[in-house]
Order: C-alpha cells, then structure tokens, then sequence
C-alpha cells in the first residue's frame, strides 16, 4: 500500500489522491474529447492546493499542464512552465 510504505503518509496522501483524480480525468476527456469542434483544444491543468496556516499565503502545486486535441493526443507539455 502505497501511504504503509510512504515515509511521510501525511505527505504521500495527497500526492496519491492526486494520481487518483488525474487518471480518472484522462478517462473523461478521453470518452469526451471527440465532442470538441473543429481544431478545438481542451487545457488540463492540476496540481494539489496546499492550504497553510492562517496569515501564510497558501500555495498551489502544479502536477499536469498540458493541452490536448480533439482525439485525446497531447499537442503540449506546458509544465516547463513552472
């Protein structure tokens, strides 16, 4: 089990709820992508809200970036980006 064997599960739980959510939205556009027209794009972007104590400023950390065509293949990796 990926948080058992996870020296930090405090930190390994939302890195594994992530992966979770991120798959399930790949098989979502990829059942959808088709109803996009024309030379439509679709942009993914995901990351994990990292929430801080109050008076911090909280932070986002990006995981996917990418934009995808109407037939599910990725045209761009926008994660250099960060």
């Amino acid at each position: 089990d990926r948080l058992s064997s996870s020296q930090d599960p405090d930190v390994e739980l939302p890195l594994a709820l992530f992966d979770v959510q991120d798959e399930l939205m790949k098989k979502i556009i990829s059942k959808g992508c088709g109803e996009v027209a024309g030379q439509g794009k679709i942009a993914m972007i995901g990351g994990i809200q990292i929430n801080t104590p109050a008076g911090t400023c909280e932070y986002f950390l990006p995981k996917v970036f990418e934009i995808r065509d109407n037939k599910n293949t990725k045209v761009a990796d926008l994660m250099a980006s960060f």
